[in-house]
């Protein structure tokens, strides 16, 4: 059994808004670009940024609402690459008072902090109560009160209803990434695929947005509504996935068999796959190599934290230690049982709670979960035996099976002259996906010199500066072009890490 990200609706995730009202009107292509406007609405995120999102939301949207944290997310996947234009098309023409404080925030530079409030309350939320937000967030009440009493605002979102109108938008959210339409509350990965090709997109594109949507359609033009298929993992295809974070790897570099195992503390079937992975390490020692990396499921409220302590005893050189001892004592995740278990396994305790107090690694471990998310990991356990995926919870004889078979191909390998220590870096060259997280950590045959792209060279330099590893990412950043140099400082800067 695998435990699943479960969406209150998500069958329905990639309708959002719209209703059979709307079945019989044009709809979007998601392979065509189209010229949407950016109006005169908020914006953040870096004004070069490559890629821009325009979306239509509503605070009294639930899909607008639940699909923040997959945008926070891409967000952290795409460091200084995303500008987000936030537009408004009211759910009812009338109730437009959160959306006209919102922008009022944004004039006093508050609109993420109060557009985060008003969507966790629906939109459901009278002028006292918005006053009481705004006084929260420090802002001048006279001249939000003025503001929202003169309605200032509204003219804004009467244009941003109109833009949509004509464009033929038809529900929230519907976002537009540099013109490119998603529609809906879809996952990590349909968002970041579309994000990947508009960043190479614009790499072969002289000038700004302007210049990425000019030639675009001007409406709907498709007869069918735009779907997104839930990408699911393809079990006879080889994946690209590196080797995580470090000090997370139990076997040789030369094993013949490398097993990635994307796992959660508070998972029941994670727990159960742990003597399961134990037993093929015992049967065939050396020739498997057990990766472990983190997805802290949202819905699990303790995850995160004793993810983050994994990672402070890795870099302690006791991840294993540390490991085995939660698993033991599984479901005892609290801040004293953590500690508990650093001091069992022999851990420097004053730089153990040090790491967990300031939520040192806290974005490391997000980064791991959404290169999860992105390739298409949806629950765990899920494993990758040498780059294929394995969903679920397996016995022993089942995994042996598996395991057994990519031996045997392993050793044919080895025996036509391939070195040991090459096997999984040839694997990796030719595998589909992307490794997001730390694309430096996904060998590279030890025969063949091969240069990392620009971008991928700068999320490593992300990666180091998560761990707080300032000599790697000094390292990786030397000669590194301006603009992958810059949106990698940004995250760096950040963390407390200045890049020379």
């Amino acid at each position: 059994m695998v435990v699943r990200i479960v969406l209150v609706l998500a069958v329905l995730a990639g309708a959002g808004t719209s209703s059979p009202a709307f079945a019989g009107k044009l709809n979007f292509d998601p392979a065509t670009v189209y010229n949407v406007p950016r109006g005169a609405s908020p914006a953040d995120g870096p004004a070069d940024a490559p890629v821009t999102i325009v979306v239509w939301s509503d605070f009294a949207c639930g899909y607008c609402y639940r699909v923040q944290p997959t945008l926070d997310t891409l967000n952290k996947l795409f460091p200084g690459q995303l500008r987000w234009v936030h537009r408004t098309l009211p759910l009812d023409d009338d109730e437009t008072t959160s959306a006209e404080a919102a922008l009022a925030a944004a004039a006093q530079g508050k609109f993420r902090p109060m557009s985060d409030r008003l969507y966790a309350m629906g939109g459901r939320v009278d002028r006292a109560g918005i006053e009481l937000i705004a006084r929260e967030l420090g802002l001048d009440m006279v001249r939000f009160r003025a503001d929202l009493d003169t309605a200032v605002y509204r003219p804004q979102i009467t244009a941003d209803a109109a833009d949509a109108r004509k464009l033929g938008v038809s529900g929230t959210p519907t976002f537009f990434i540099n013109g490119r339409p998603v529609h809906g509350n879809q996952s990590l990965r349909v968002f970041a695929e579309v994000v990947d090709e508009e960043l190479t997109r614009a790499e072969a594109t002289t000038g700004d947005y302007a210049a990425l949507v000019g030639g675009g359609k001007l409406a709907a033009d498709s007869v069918d509504p735009t779907k997104h298929a839930k990408p699911e993992l393809d079990p006879t295809a080889t994946y690209r996935v590196g080797l995580g974070l470090p000090g997370h790897q139990l076997g040789p570099d030369t094993a013949l068999v490398t097993i990635i195992v994307w796992s959660d503390f508070q998972c029941q079937y994670c727990a159960r796959s742990v003597p399961v992975l134990e037993q093929l390490r015992s049967k065939y020692g050396d020739d498997v190599r057990i990766v472990f990396r983190h997805l802290a499921m949202a819905f699990h409220r303790r995850a995160g934290l004793a993810a983050e302590a994994a990672v402070a005893a890795a870099e302690q050189g006791k991840f294993w230690a540390f490991h085995d001892r939660l698993f033991a004592q599984f479901g005892a995740l609290e801040r004293s049982d953590l500690e508990l278990f650093a001091t069992s396994a022999g851990l420097d305790m004053v730089a153990f709670k040090a790491a967990l107090d300031d939520r040192r690694y806290r974005d490391a471990v997000v980064a791991e979960g959404a290169t999860a998310l992105a390739l298409g990991v949806d629950g765990t356990p899920t494993m990758f035996v040498n780059g294929q995926p394995v969903v679920g919870s397996r016995d022993f004889a089942a995994m042996d099976r598996i395991v057994g078979l990519h031996v045997d191909r392993a050793r044919t390998a080895v025996a036509a002259g391939i070195p040991a220590g090459d096997l999984y870096a040839l694997m990796m060259s030719d595998a589909i996906g992307i490794e997001r997280s730390d694309p430096t950590r996904v060998p590279g045959p030890t025969s063949i010199q091969i240069a990392l792209r620009a971008e991928d060279r700068s999320r490593g330099v992300t990666a180091a500066c998560r761990r707080r590893d300032r000599a790697r990412a000094i390292a990786l950043a030397a000669g590194l072009a301006a603009g992958p140099r810059g949106r990698a400082a940004a995250v760096c800067s950040a963390a407390g890490i200045d890049l020379p």
